[in-house]
């Protein structure tokens, strides 16, 4: 494999996992870069705001650890918009939304002093719910953007798909505009190629589950999104949802199918990166 970044954009790591040995996998695999996601790291909904502080904390606490095991590696964090149906119904809504507002608060300070590089995952809830509570996810996602927007950040969305709601992109779309975010840092994650050419479509950034398939089938379409395994270290679950070496492989597998030359490999590995991050991946360390 050439010598270009190999960054998975989008994978989980858990203290009550195996980071460590996930991290492993994917170095030695020819990995180089990982965004690292928060995620909800105990079963019930998060109640207090100190509660998400610890939260996020641990997902710092991630990152530093593949940092120092050679990866060069970044975070994003905010509340899991998939939490809000729960802490609705233990303290209604009123006192949820004011619960993940002041959580995207506590992420927004974070980015300021450094710890992390963006805001995530964040968005709407991908089951079904009732529209006023997708609306309270919005008003949640707008105070994120904006946030972001003033930061030159990116923003990292959890939503519904497509097919359940095939007016979602242009809704992002216009949500990213309301907010003065670039539509190209907000960063619709847990795409197909189906989502992947809807979210390019409306001028938005995806990132795609980097299965084999789909990569051919973009790579012939000439389509260039960030590729990731959303890999959530649950160990009663292990590899879900893509192993954490998956970036690194599918990519080699793609050199030698002659579906990834040079230009192609540096469009996808430093080029997408930097216009959806706003990174370097060529001298981020």
């Amino acid at each position: 494999m050439n010598a270009f970044p190999i960054m998975d954009s989008h994978i989980h790591l858990d203290p009550k996992g195996g980071p460590v040995k996930a991290v492993e996998r994917f170095l030695d695999a020819g990995g180089t870069h990982l965004v690292i996601v928060h995620k909800p790291y105990s079963k019930g909904p998060i109640l207090e705001l100190s509660d998400y502080g610890t939260a996020f904390k641990t997902t710092v606490k991630m990152k530093d650890l593949a940092c120092s095991m050679g990866a060069k590696a970044n975070c994003v964090v905010g509340p899991y918009p998939g939490e809000l149906p729960h802490q609705i119904e233990a303290m209604g809504p009123d006192m949820a939304l004011e619960l993940q507002l002041s959580a995207v608060g506590l992420a927004l300070d974070m980015l300021d002093s450094g710890e992390v590089l963006g805001l995530g995952e964040v968005g709407r809830v991908h089951f079904p719910v009732a529209p006023e509570v997708q609306n309270l996810c919005d008003k949640v996602l707008i105070k994120a953007m904006e946030g972001a927007s003033r930061r030159k950040a990116p923003v990292v969305l959890h939503t519904e798909s497509i097919t359940s709601n095939e007016n979602l992109m242009a809704h992002l779309g216009e949500l990213c505009d309301r907010a003065g975010l670039s539509r190209e840092r907000a960063i619709k994650h847990y795409s197909d190629p189906k989502t992947v050419r809807s979210a390019f479509d409306m001028g938005l950034s995806a990132s795609m589950l980097c299965r084999k398939d789909h990569l051919r089938e973009i790579l012939e379409r000439g389509t260039y999104p960030l590729l990731e395994t959303d890999f959530i270290d649950d160990p009663t679950r292990p590899d879900v949802v893509l192993p954490p070496d998956s970036v690194p492989k599918k990519v080699r597998w793609a050199i030698e199918a002659r579906l990834l030359d040079d230009d192609g490999q540096y469009e996808l590995m430093v080029s997408v990166p930097m216009r959806a991050y706003g990174i370097d991946t060529l001298c981020w360390s």
